[in-house]
């Protein structure tokens, strides 16, 4: 695809006259955002006006939404042959990221993170949405000052889950791989690539420790579990504390989880592609799978949209997709997977390099 058809309302009406415009949309940011190098067409005074800090801005690619939210920064600036104002901010979210939690109490029993991170932002517009099904948690305690972000964040890691800033403006608690792009193949659709392997944040043994803050008896006050990462050789092993309360489950999950999401982490990949959308028409998407296959980068396997930055300009409209293995986010399919026929460094324990099926260059699993 060429130049996409971009759209940018700002003070109730719609711009055009941009020379560029950046939007950064990550699984794993609460809110996205967005900077705009806009002509002054409408004359210095009345440009900026339309672009107020604290306006309320939305940008749209052939009619998909990509972010809603409010203006931060603008700076004017001018030159004996150039006037621009730069504008840049975040979606609406923001506000959750930045702004504390507001309760009577402070205390919630039996309420899960999505309910808890309602009540404590009810004054705020953006809101808490999930697609998940969350645990409850027995007992929990603002602190005081606590931004809302931070209190949520935290306890939706205990669950596996990642926090992630979505087109309208919301923060929604869900889980990677919920979706599907089309595949991304060297020598069809990629313009550039890089890859990066490195596995100095994975270790051979991870143990979680922790304790209940009420109860009594090794349940309660011993709480260990551990995982074992068989693709590191050496002898390398990680404690963790658990500060906030925790089960033996939880701690297991923890265990679990930073496993895979250390060996996950350490298999990404940077690609760029023509572009905001696949050959299909679909808006690439972070937290989707796309099958990526380049001999070069030394992969052929699924991988997970970690986050994409929109860029248009004079030279036309490039997508650049930060990928990594599905398994930093507790994904399926990855590192061995059916159809994965990725080098020796993207392969995961308990999964055997090469799965069980080859597949012919350029052709995805199914």
């Amino acid at each position: 695809m060429g130049i996409e058809v971009v759209t940018i309302t700002a003070g109730g009406g719609r711009w055009t006259a941009f020379e560029e415009f950046h939007v950064n949309a990550a699984f794993n940011k609460a809110a996205r955002s967005f900077s705009i190098e806009v002509a002054a067409e409408l004359g210095g005074s009345a440009t900026n006006a339309v672009f107020a800090v604290g306006t309320e801005v939305t940008i749209s690619a052939n009619g998909d939404l990509l972010l809603t939210g409010y203006v931060d920064c603008r700076e004017p600036s001018f030159a004996a042959k150039k006037a621009i104002i730069s504008v840049s901010g975040r979606s609406k979210s923001a506000d959750l990221i930045d702004s504390s939690g507001e309760h009577e109490t402070g205390q919630f029993e039996n309420k899960d993170p999505l309910e808890i991170g309602q009540e404590i932002s009810s004054n705020y517009a953006p809101k808490w949405v999930t697609d998940q099904q969350l645990e409850k948690i027995e007992q929990y305690q603002l602190t005081p000052g606590e931004t809302c972000f931070r209190c949520v964040e935290k306890l939706a890691r205990q669950q596996g889950m990642t926090i992630t800033g979505t087109p309208d403006g919301n923060a929604k608690i869900t889980k990677g791989a919920q979706g599907r792009n089309g595949a991304l193949i060297e020598g069809v659709n990629i313009l550039a690539g890089t890859a990066h392997h490195n596995g100095s944040n994975r270790h051979s043994k991870i143990v979680v420790r922790g304790q209940r803050p009420f109860g009594h008896g090794d349940d309660n006050l011993e709480i260990e579990a551990q995982e074992q990462d068989s693709a590191v050789q050496r002898n390398r092993t990680i404690i963790i504390i658990q500060d906030e309360d925790t089960t033996k489950d939880r701690a297991k999950k923890r265990a679990k989880n930073r496993k895979n999401r250390a060996a996950g982490n350490a298999l990404k990949a940077s690609i760029s592609v023509q572009g905001f959308h696949d050959d299909g028409g679909k808006l690439w998407t972070p937290g989707a799978l796309t099958w990526t296959q380049s001999a070069f980068l030394d992969i052929a396997q699924d991988m997970l949209i970690e986050s994409v930055d929109y860029r248009q300009n004079d030279g036309g409209s490039i997508a650049v997709l930060n990928l990594v293995d599905p398994r930093a986010y507790d994904g399926e399919g990855a590192g061995g997977g059916k159809g994965n026929k990725s080098g020796s460094d993207w392969n995961f324990p308990g999964n055997p390099l090469g799965g069980e099926t080859s597949v012919p260059v350029g052709t995805p699993p199914v």
